[in-house]
């Protein structure tokens, strides 16, 4: 059975991701200011957590291993490595130095070879786009789909035991990489997450029981956990570093998006029998907004928006860039759609 709340919420995740990629010459310096940016900021997470919901909805009962890692490499690892080769290209040609070029590797480009091992290091890390570290990083959980299929077949005490421990282990200790240059360091981050969605579905019932009617107590929820960490920590967004298992700083917006995902929940279940075209039409073009947004704000932040735009309130600027960069998204994969047919899904994810 499909879930229209969950598929609403995937639509509301994409905006969250481009809201939160969308705000880079965005003054912050007010209290209210950082209290929004932080809710927006790390919405990976609502995407993670719907991932594992699936996973367990839609694949668990009839699950092949070698059938989904086939599907999932037409639906998401092919159009990752179409766009990440005309991403390489589109550096090569052009007068924009390689992004993050001396962290990947330790000389210039000077021989075939050299390009071939940053071309390689791309695609390790997803860092040609600044968004696409997420494929290398979910191709991996997909890969560990035998251990989810174990976690799923436990009872339930072990299970909420496993995933609460590591949840705690990534908010104190674990935390994401910089620079989002480490899919293995991500993974360990995110796992828990993914746990959560899988949870939430197999007590599907029970949770939706548990949300419902406490949209408001959530929304509370979501404010004062992003008002604290604005007060009390100097991070935007999760907390990013380094060393793998070092303490840093409690990651209190990992906990903040997980309330972010059952404020929605809580808010669309209401909606689960009515058509909402917006929405709908967010969530089936999602993946392919997700592929072209970084493409069209790497063009967009060539104009300093923010900038030329210096009377209008900064916020309204930032609001105006996530809503045009996702219509844009729309139009370019309608476009492609059209002239591609079945064959896009493989270019752009749709």
């Amino acid at each position: 059975m499909r879930l229209v709340s969950f598929d609403y919420l995937r639509g509301i995740a994409i905006v969250f991701i481009v809201a939160g990629h969308s705000y880079g010459g965005w003054v912050i310096d007010s209290f209210s200011e950082k209290v929004i940016v932080n809710i927006v900021s790390g919405g990976t997470t609502l995407f993670v957590f719907i991932s594992g919901f699936f996973f367990h909805h839609i694949f668990y009962k009839d699950f092949e291993l070698k059938d989904f890692m086939i599907k999932k490499a037409k639906n998401v690892l092919a159009p990752y490595l179409i766009l990440s080769s005309l991403g390489f290209a589109y550096f090569a040609v052009s007068s924009e130095p390689f992004p993050f070029q001396s962290l990947l590797i330790s000389s210039d480009i000077s021989t075939w070879y050299d390009a071939l091992q940053l071309y390689a290091s791309y695609l390790w890390t997803g860092r040609i786009m600044y968004a696409y570290w997420y494929i290398p990083f979910i191709m991996i959980m997909f890969l560990l789909s035998p251990f989810f299929m174990r976690y799923i077949r436990l009872a339930l005490v072990p299970r909420l035991t496993i995933m609460l421990v590591l949840l705690v282990f990534s908010a104190f200790f674990v935390h994401r990489p910089v620079l989002n240059l480490s899919p293995l360091h991500s993974v360990i981050y995110f796992i828990p997450v993914y746990l959560l969605g899988i949870n939430c579905s197999i007590n599907r019932n029970e949770f939706e029981q548990l949300l419902k009617g406490k949209t408001l107590i959530l929304a509370i929820i979501v404010l004062i956990l992003s008002a604290l960490q604005s007060a009390y920590f100097d991070s935007r967004g999760n907390v990013y570093k380094h060393d793998l298992l070092s303490y840093a700083i409690f990651d209190i917006n990992l906990f903040q998006k997980i309330a972010v995902c059952f404020f929605f929940i809580s808010l669309l279940h209401r909606y689960q029998h009515k058509t909402i075209p917006g929405l709908k039409l967010l969530a089936s073009s999602s993946f392919a907004i997700y592929f072209l947004h970084t493409w069209i704000l790497h063009i967009t932040d060539q104009y300093p928006l923010f900038f030329l735009f210096a009377n209008i309130p900064q916020i309204v600027i930032w609001l105006s860039i996530t809503v045009g960069v996702t219509g844009l998204c729309m139009v370019v994969a309608y476009c492609v759609k059209s002239l591609l047919k079945h064959t896009s899904r493989y270019v752009i994810g749709w």
